[in-house]
């Protein structure tokens, strides 16, 4: 389950960001095998008690990949001065996370991310599924040279005619204090749902529409073409790919 658990938050709350607090935390839960249920029912009750007043809580379901049935649970909206707070409720609240909670999982993790605004396509489309990709990034990878690619990357999509480039949104964090293995998680926001995946489900581009290469040669021309390709193609050491779904009846309100 090692750093496939971060990321997200409904692509309707970044509105909330400010420059002070673009930082979430994701705390990612495994349920123990035949516990789903009951893990369910005790996180209800748990937030019942104490996230629907403070300390709101989103929650996302994996449900493709090895870590299927796996869980999101996501504070948005943070700084880092909220890092030197303590809950006024903290002995219960973790009383019952460990009476209640804690006993029917299997893993549990840890991980703070910031949301990456100039980074991110479209980031205020609502949408309940998603598909995230977390890019583990090569130690000696160029960072301002990478993100100098994604922000064009950015540019030529907006530029781009047909369906789904018009339909397209992603959000994109990098996680904090990973170390040397540099992580960026990129969360693609589905308004129409996973049935959306299908091929053409926007119509089919016309014949002759410029694509995405042509675009960036036209814009930033061919040597700067060959440049990001052999950048993009040593970017990344792994990525892994997995749907997830918001769960409304989970999460605070």
């Amino acid at each position: 389950m090692k750093r496939i658990f971060l990321l997200l938050l409904m692509s309707s709350t970044i509105g909330v960001y400010a420059q002070k607090t673009d930082l979430l935390t994701v705390n990612t839960v495994k349920p123990k095998k035949g516990q789903k249920m009951a893990f369910e029912a005790a996180w209800k009750q748990h937030v019942g008690k104490f996230h629907n007043t403070t300390g709101r809580t989103s929650v996302y379901e994996i449900t493709s990949g090895p870590n299927v049935n796996s869980y999101h649970l996501v504070n948005s909206g943070r700084s880092f001065a909220d890092f030197d707070k303590d809950r006024a409720d903290a002995p219960a609240h973790n009383l019952d996370l460990d009476k209640t909670f804690f006993p029917l999982l299997e893993e549990t993790t840890n991980g703070i991310y910031r949301y990456m605004d100039s980074l991110s396509l479209r980031p205020d489309t609502t949408a309940e599924r998603f598909i995230v990709t977390v890019r583990h990034l090569n130690w000696d990878l160029n960072q301002a040279a990478y993100r100098k690619e994604l922000s064009r990357g950015i540019t030529v999509t907006k530029s781009l005619k047909g369906g789904f480039f018009e339909h397209l949104s992603y959000i994109l964090y990098e996680q904090m204090y990973d170390g040397s293995d540099q992580v960026t998680v990129s969360v693609r926001a589905l308004k129409d749902g996973f049935k959306s995946l299908e091929t053409d489900y926007y119509g089919k581009t016309p014949d002759g529409t410029p694509n995405f290469r042509d675009t960036y040669s036209k814009m930033y021309g061919n040597t700067a073409w060959d440049e990001r390709v052999k950048l993009m193609d040593k970017a990344e050491d792994k990525m892994e790919v997995y749907m997830m779904r918001y769960r409304k009846d989970l999460s605070s309100q």
